[in-house]
């Protein structure tokens, strides 16, 4: 790229071309030169970031929006984590009403605690021992998506309450969607455009309701005129709530006298049994665990449909720094072949490995 010293000395070498003088950087016109090549570096710089934001293969942040508006998509927002948490008082009965009044918060524990708020006006009557309480979580994302028990400090302090609970699980936390993911998203709607009636279509619309992660479109499943769209939410869970959002939304854009159904993706899990061999040098659990986690993000990144080959597994696996050769155990996996209406899900993955000799 030109640089304000390329620049510099350019000027400098055809001034003194033209008038044979030699510019001195002292002087008067050594720095209006220099001035003037700091301000066309900054214009180079800025023409060479305008550049980049010219396309969505390169596009980044808000710009990249303008890019996805072009082509009828936004970029989701992310969503919170809903629950229930259960509030209780001492075992001693309590003579009075306990109010525990909407946007109560509570915390998960742990070293970065995600807090959470009733969404209602509750009480525990006198006499009563708990009640149960819809929850939210206070701040957008998966960070939200806590399991049983964990959610057991009560921030906001309540005389009477003695201990909470979240008896279970807390679901459909997602964070805003990246600009890679929202990126792909883009170039999807060039690669398989949409015309308001083919598998597109459904796809690109069910996958813009917040919350959806992964789509699979299997028209004339049940006949002609019906189309089944298969869903699944954060961590290849689906609620109910997050199924109508999509039917609502495909109800009001599908074109006349077709049956729209929208049903949730089967999950289907997938264990990795793999022996390794480590070039010297590199420590063995170490790499173990690099495998692991890249072949579950390899997996959980595979779309409604897509098929999952011991091919491509093993390149990712030879991928990972330190791997020197690998081996499946065939008589325990094999290649994963399905259909729209599936997905698959990594679940386990068993290891071994040794330094090469």
């Amino acid at each position: 790229m030109t640089t304000y010293k390329r620049i510099f000395n350019d000027m400098c070498s055809r001034f003194r071309s033209k008038t044979g003088i030699a510019v001195d950087e002292a002087s008067d016109i050594g720095i209006r030169f220099a001035v003037l090549s700091a301000e066309l570096e900054a214009a180079v710089k800025e023409i060479e970031w305008l550049k980049t934001q010219m396309f969505p293969s390169t596009a980044v942040g808000e710009y990249l929006e303008l890019h996805a508006a072009q082509r009828g998509l936004s970029r989701k927002e992310g969503t919170k984590a809903v629950g229930r948490v259960r509030f209780f008082v001492p075992d001693e009965r309590l003579s009075f009403d306990v109010s525990i009044p909407k946007g109560t918060v509570c915390a998960a524990r742990g070293y970065d605690p995600v807090r959470f708020e009733t969404t209602v006006d509750a009480s525990i009557p006198a006499g009563g021992l708990s009640v149960e309480i819809p929850c939210c979580a206070v701040d957008v994302g998966a960070a939200g998506n806590v399991g049983y028990g964990k959610i057991r400090d009560l921030v906001t302090s309540i005389v009477g309450i003695d201990s909470i609970i979240n008896n279970s699980e807390f679901m459909g936390g997602s964070d805003p969607e990246t600009d890679e993911e929202l990126r792909a998203r883009i170039i999807d709607s060039f690669v398989n455009p949409s015309n308001g009636t083919n598998k597109a279509f459904y796809k690109k619309t069910a996958r813009a309701v917040q919350g959806v992660t992964a789509v699979g479109v299997i028209p004339r499943n049940r006949g002609a005129g019906t189309v089944d769209v298969f869903i699944t939410g954060v961590n290849k869970e689906t609620s109910n709530e997050l199924l109508e959002s999509v039917r609502e939304t495909l109800q009001n854009s599908r074109e006349i006298n077709v049956d729209v159904a929208v049903l949730p993706l089967t999950i289907c899990p997938v264990s990795v049994y793999v022996d390794i061999t480590v070039r010297k040098g590199f420590s063995v659990n170490s790499v173990k665990a690099q495998c692991e986690s890249t072949v579950k993000r390899y997996i959980d990144g595979l779309d409604a449909g897509e098929d999952l080959y011991l091919e491509n597994l093993g390149s990712c696996i030879l991928n990972v720094s330190g791997v020197r050769n690998y081996k499946f155990d065939q008589s325990l996996m094999y290649d994963s072949i399905i259909n729209e209406q599936s997905l698959l899900k990594f679940d386990h993955m068993v290891i071994t490995g040794s330094e090469e000799v």
